[in-house]
Order: C-alpha cells, then sequence, then structure tokens
C-alpha cells in the first residue's frame, strides 16, 4: 500500500520530490540566515530565530546544515559570490581601457555595498573571529579577489621587472585597501558619496598601476 502523499516508488511527497523539497527548505534557510546574520548578527541568533524566520522546522535545519557555524559558511559563500559577481559584470568590458574597467568593477562593488547593507555586515564583520573554519573562508574569498584583480591588470604589469608571485604579494594589499575602505564607509553609515569612495579606491588602484606597470618610471 502507497503511503498518503507518495507515489507508487514513494519518491514524491505533496506534489514535490523529497530532493526538491529538502533543496527549497536549504534555501529558505538561508535566505533567512542572510536576513537575520545581516541584520542583527550572527552571534545573536539562534538555529530557533532562523528556522522560525524560515518558516522551517527545527528538525529539518540538520538534514542540510551541522551547526549555525555551518550555516554562516553558506550565508558567507553565498554573499561572497554576489560581490565577487558585481566586479566580474563590472570589469567584463574587454574593450574598455583600464582606468575604465577598474572605475566600472569598483562601482559595482561599492554600489551593491550600498544597496544591500547586510552584505557588507555578512562580508565584513561577522564572519571574522569566528573560528579558524570561517577565518580560512573569509582568506579564499580575498584569494579569489586577488585572482580577479591579477587577471584584469595582468596586461598591464611589467612582468620581467615584477614576477607574477610579487605581483600577486601587492595585490593582496591592494585588495586589503580596497576592503578597509569598503569596511570604513560602511561604519560611517555611507557619509562620504559614492562617487567620492570610487575616486578614493581608483586612487589607490591606479598608485599600484604606475608602479608595477610597464611604463613605470
Amino acid at each position: 500500500m502507497t503511503a498518503p502523499g507518495l507515489d507508487a516508488d514513494g519518491r514524491r511527497y505533496r506534489g514535490a520530490a523529497p530532493g526538491q523539497r529538502q533543496q527549497d527548505r536549504r534555501a529558505r534557510l538561508v535566505e533567512a540566515a542572510t536576513e537575520v546574520f545581516g541584520t542583527e548578527g550572527y552571534r545573536t541568533s539562534t538555529v530557533t530565530t532562523i528556522c522560525a524566520a524560515a518558516g522551517v522546522g527545527k528538525r529539518y535545519f540538520y538534514e542540510s546544515f551541522t551547526d549555525s557555524e555551518d550555516l554562516l559558511l553558506e550565508v558567507h559563500r553565498e554573499t561572497a559570490a554576489r560581490l565577487i559577481e558585481a566586479i566580474h559584470l563590472g570589469a567584463r568590458d574587454a574593450e574598455a581601457d583600464i582606468d575604465t574597467q577598474v572605475r566600472v568593477a569598483l562601482t559595482a562593488y561599492f554600489q551593491l555595498i550600498l544597496d544591500d547593507p547586510r552584505v557588507p555586515r555578512i562580508a565584513f564583520f561577522e564572519i571574522l573571529g569566528v573560528s579558524q573554519a570561517v577565518d580560512r573562508a573569509y582568506h579564499e574569498v580575498l584569494d579569489a579577489l586577488v585572482d580577479i584583480c591579477l587577471a584584469l591588470i595582468a596586461p598591464h604589469v611589467d612582468l620581467e621587472t615584477h614576477p607574477a608571485v610579487s605581483v600577486r604579494t601587492v595585490l593582496f594589499g591592494l585588495v586589503g585597501a580596497i576592503v578597509i575602505i569598503a569596511q570604513k564607509w560602511v561604519l560611517d553609515d555611507y557619509r562620504q558619496p559614492l562617487t567620492d569612495v570610487v575616486d578614493s579606491a581608483c586612487l589607490v588602484v591606479g598608485a599600484v598601476l604606475a608602479r608595477i606597470g610597464p611604463d613605470a618610471a
């Protein structure tokens, strides 16, 4: 006899396959956690709070996540992916000159931070100091940002004078500077106009390119 809500093969329940229902619950938990972590903070939240916000029974939480830290890692991955996508989309015009590409990419980056304050709170603040695993995830995002910068400026770098390994080290410093600019902007409640913040970030990038580019003195 087929159980109520299941087909003959036991594959469906209430009109959706069990795997799909689990994916839906997982997505709702991530969405709810993004809101809670990004507005109230990770350290003040609980699994019970997230489940209530997601409309998901607490017993279903553990089918997708081992604990709240595991959920934080997933929320951080998705948030970082949004930042990286914004930069990618901003810098995708390969025909533009390097200064334009940098400005458009940085504008997209800071615009997302301005439009959705949950993004910087999760990416820059809630993620820090939780555990070694979470710290590694944070630095993996920095690595990804360095990769983007390297791909963007590599054609404009004098690699004979500045080996790739040295350039990568410099770019870590550059990415760190951009992140600090963003953090300061957020902590100051976005008082500085977006265009001024972008101008400042572009000035930092331009100063680095002026020293490592083929036309550097």
